[in-house]
């Protein structure tokens, strides 16, 4: 669930499952690389106060293309904080007002959304783009380090060094990022499953002594390793019984 609340989620349940729609898989994928890079740049406490990461201009062609096939994510949008809104020239934009406060801990928490829901559709998109070689054909041209610019979709891209090629409107994860990601799972995979374990070693030595306190015809015994090897063990119990 997300930090905003059930809205945001459910929108972007909407459109992963297509119950409101019928995009292609690869409509809505091009569609969640959109949403995210989106919400990338807002996650960012610096880029959130820029006027130029909170809006997106649906005029533009290849925007309208990504998005609109799917109207759950613009439900999804205005849910996290944007409005449309059209200004006096006529174009049109999804946008957050000057006024009004981007909470990126809330971003934060949309990010790990849509990057699961987009590994969810397609769990090569993310891996294979970000081992892709650096292209000098692409949209973002050849940028320095510490540069900005603008791509056609209205995406704001940036190069962070001279050995990275710009971010493309995917909003690649970095493979520190990725794993970091993985170890969290597996931690929290080892934690319920290490709790499991011990709730049904506990709920097995109540048993056990339920029965040996009212079964009278319980009574102790070798184990089978015992019984294998023909040698028996001489425990506490069974000299002195159980109480």
């Amino acid at each position: 669930m997300s930090s905003f609340g059930n809205a945001p989620g459910m929108h972007l349940q909407d459109l992963v499952l297509d119950t409101k729609a019928t995009a292609t898989k690869e409509q809505k994928v091009e569609c969640l690389k959109l949403l995210r890079v989106v919400v990338k740049n807002l996650s960012d406490p610096l880029k959130a106060q820029d006027a130029k990461y909170r809006q997106l201009r649906l005029s533009n062609e290849k925007v309208r293309a990504k998005l609109l096939p799917c109207p759950s994510a613009v439900e999804y949008m205005k849910a996290i904080g944007f409005a449309e809104v059209t200004d006096s020239d006529g174009s049109q934009y999804l946008r957050i007002e000057a006024g009004k406060e981007v909470n990126v801990v809330n971003m934060q928490a949309s990010l790990v959304e849509l990057t699961n829901a987009l590994e969810m559709m397609s769990p090569n998109s993310l891996s294979s783009a970000s081992s892709a070689p650096p292209s000098r054909s692409s949209s973002t041209g050849s940028l320095a380090s510490g540069e900005e610019k603008k791509t056609p979709e209205g995406i704001i891209v940036r190069r962070s060094d001279s050995s990275l090629s710009a971010s493309s409107s995917g909003g690649r994860m970095s493979e520190k990022q990725k794993a970091r990601l993985l170890m969290e799972q597996k931690r929290k995979r080892e934690q319920e499953e290490a709790k499991e374990a011990r709730a049904r070693t506990s709920a097995q030595i109540k048993v056990d002594k339920y029965v040996r306190q009212n079964d009278k015809n319980w009574k102790s015994g070798q184990s089978a390793a015992c019984v294998k090897s023909g040698t028996g063990i001489s425990t506490f119990r069974d000299k002195y019984g159980e109480n």
